[in-house]
């Protein structure tokens, strides 16, 4: 599986975007899981209300500096100041798949 990176807005009145992702990636964790953490990684970094959407590495576009990036299709919205949820909580309501760590 390709590491997983969420593009997300930086404010959102601006188009500018910025690039996040997770240090390391759990490949004993099914795709399922590792798309999970990612999307709880992405709720609580990006700022309030704005989108992002989560993205493998070879769907990065090959000028990714010049690109507009089209958020029609966000896989979320950011609540960095707001979400208190912990993974555990996440991944209960996110996953049938979660039996324990």
């Amino acid at each position: 599986m390709d590491k997983l990176y969420f593009i997300f807005e930086t404010s959102q009145s601006l188009s500018d975007t910025g690039i996040g992702s997770i240090t390391e990636q759990k490949v004993s964790e099914s795709n399922d899981v590792y798309r999970n953490r990612i999307n709880w990684c992405a709720k609580k970094s990006v700022s309030e209300n704005c989108r992002y959407q989560i993205i493998s590495e070879s769907q990065f576009p090959p000028d990714f500096d010049n690109y507009a990036w089209d958020y029609t299709n966000n896989d979320g919205i950011g609540l960095q100041n707001s979400f208190t949820q912990s993974w555990d909580e996440f991944l209960t309501e996110n996953t049938s798949l979660w039996v324990g760590h």
